[in-house]
């Protein structure tokens, strides 16, 4: 059963899964060449196009062979007649079983099942916003209601909280906050349309802080720099026994008049760090309180959680160091790139009246061959040489421990926000002045950012304290000794990659042999791409990168391509 799973949102994507298995996937990013690509079915028919083929290639089918369509978005629902739809996919498939409409926050829950060994247990999406409450009417994928289920929707609103029990095989819808647009319009001044939303207080944040509403990740590095009791009684976002949630925007606009809207430095600024603080701090202490209200009604030892706010690596630690469940699952796609996927799975369990689960991984794009390599390469006025496959690792790892950064392009493209170790950018961790290296010379990034460490799974606990292992990024902890000055952030902590042969025994050969040379099993690992771009996809991504950066090696399949004269 091949079903074709499509994301209508801010950070489009197109997914193929089989029998309930994912086969392909791609963000409409990583084909445009434009960050956060948005993906409308009626404004982006030429990129749903590519991103479609991009995944029916990769599997080896033809749109023909597809059997069903699934389509998730946080947007208004424009249900497409299936002729028009099937012009975007190539053609009218031979069985075609029908197409499917998902809500927003269903197929996050669907995406983050399929990483389970399908444990009963409560999954939470929290996000920006999803699904409109009036746009229910058009999915046939649908939740079911407990009698019991805890709502704070408003026919109005839209879904910026929802939480599914699960018993192991179904699904019940047990709480929702949808806030209407009436409620936000009234305690807002000049907020630019932020709902009383966790994922919109970040947008907010973003857009004070940073002069763009789409840096929460920066907010998130530059609260480590920040006091959180200074603005301790401003009470921003609270939440009532009830599972009422109030952001305060009128408040906000109050108290803080000096957005940073050129987007200067904010390394030294107590101003902005301590903003950044509060609104990690609120949301750590909302979401502990969320989860403390569903517990009470719905006992359980599991979460699972996904949705824009779950990349928030500090606050999930904080849900994991609170022992309210023995097990916290969280997979690298959880914002709304995942709902590709999700839908696709939703689509195909219905269809084969079966949910599947596989390991957790986010490697779902294009393997290039060393042909298709070595043609991208021959473009380009540099310097290349074969590496036998035997030689790579050390050769590579070597340069790294001589502190040359490289950019490393190996196997299937990641699918999601973080490099997992096949379109990185690869540092030597044990050198004081790497970071500062990264910052001005190769990813220009804002010093108050942290760079994140790969590490052999069996070594982690020797290094980090973090609960489990993060074969996704999606964890934290305490860096346990002071030898990694270039991953360490400002209050002693990294946002953890746990590396075992089995998710990619590639990049797992490269760390080992690292570790042979250095006598550590930790690598700086880094997103491969250039100030304000999305990752590298292709091998011509990788050698524009190259090109106009400032890296002097990049290890592409088994080529090493070189700006200097002589490799040794």
């Amino acid at each position: 059963m091949w079903v074709l799973g499509i994301s209508q949102s801010h950070n489009g994507a197109v997914a193929l899964t089989c029998n309930g298995k994912i086969i392909s996937a791609i963000q409409a990013e990583r084909i445009s060449r434009i960050k956060r690509q948005p993906l409308r079915l009626d404004e982006d028919k030429l990129l749903v196009s590519k991103c479609v083929n991009y995944c029916l290639k990769e599997a080896g089918i033809k749109h023909s062979d597809l059997q069903s369509i699934a389509i998730s978005t946080p947007w208004d629902i424009n249900p497409i007649e299936n002729k028009i739809l099937f012009s975007y996919v190539g053609g009218s498939p031979k069985d075609y079983k029908g197409t499917y409409y998902v809500p927003h926050h269903y197929a996050h829950v669907e995406y983050i099942l399929h990483y389970s060994n399908l444990s009963p247990g409560i999954v939470l999406i929290i996000d920006g916003s999803g699904s409109k409450e009036k746009d229910r009417k058009y999915f046939n994928i649908y939740e079911k209601k407990d009698p019991k289920c805890i709502s704070h929707a408003h026919v109005a609103g839209k879904e910026v909280i929802s939480a599914y029990w699960f018993d192991g095989k179904n699904l019940l819808l047990i709480y929702r906050f949808s806030p209407p647009v009436a409620m936000s319009e009234k305690c807002n001044q000049n907020s630019n349309g932020f709902l009383q939303s966790i994922g919109h207080y970040w947008r907010w944040a973003s857009n004070y802080c940073c002069g763009s509403h789409s840096e929460a990740g920066k907010v998130m590095g530059l609260s480590a720099f920040g006091d959180p009791n200074v603005h301790k009684n401003l009470k921003i976002l609270t939440i009532n026994k009830h599972g009422l949630i109030k952001l305060n925007y009128e408040k906000l606009n109050k108290k803080f008049n000096l957005p940073n809207i050129f987007a200067k430095d904010l390394t030294d600024n107590d101003h902005y760090s301590n903003i950044a603080a509060m609104v990690q701090r609120d949301t750590e202490d909302i979401l502990v309180n969320i989860l403390k209200i569903l517990k009470a009604k719905y006992p359980s030892n599991t979460l699972y959680y996904a949705g824009g706010v779950a990349l928030n690596v500090v606050a999930n630690e904080k849900i994991i160091r609170s022992r309210l469940f023995d097990n916290v699952i969280l997979n690298g796609s959880v914002e709304d790139n995942g709902t590709a996927i999700g839908a696709a799975l939703a689509a195909s369990n219905m269809l084969i009246n079966k949910r599947t689960v596989e390991k957790m991984t986010d490697y779902y794009g294009k393997i290039y061959s060393n042909d298709e390599i070595l043609a991208a390469i021959k473009k380009f006025p540099f310097k290349y040489e074969f590496i036998d496959e035997n030689k790579k690792y050390n050769t590579i790892a070597y340069l790294i421990f001589r502190n040359e950064v490289v950019g490393w392009f190996q196997g299937r493209s990641e699918f999601g926000p973080r490099a997992l170790g096949n379109r990185s950018i690869l540092a030597n961790p044990l050198n004081s002045k790497m970071k500062y290296i990264l910052d001005l010379h190769i990813k220009q990034r804002d010093r108050y950012r942290p760079y994140a460490p790969v590490v052999l799974e069996e070594y982690t606990k020797k290094y980090f304290d973090i609960n489990g292992i993060s074969p996704v990024m999606m964890s934290g902890g305490k860096v346990l000794t002071k030898d990694f000055p270039a991953i360490t952030h400002v209050d002693g902590s990294a946002r953890v990659q746990t590396l075992s042969q089995k998710d990619n025994e590639s990049f797992y050969k490269l760390v080992k042999s690292f570790h042979e040379i250095s006598g550590f099993p930790i690598i700086l690992n880094t997103s491969f791409n250039l100030p304000g771009e999305p990752i590298v996809e292709n091998p011509t991504d990788a050698l524009n990168s190259f090109s106009h950066g400032s890296l002097r090696y990049l290890c592409i399949g088994n080529y090493l391509v070189s700006r200097v004269s002589k490799l040794s």
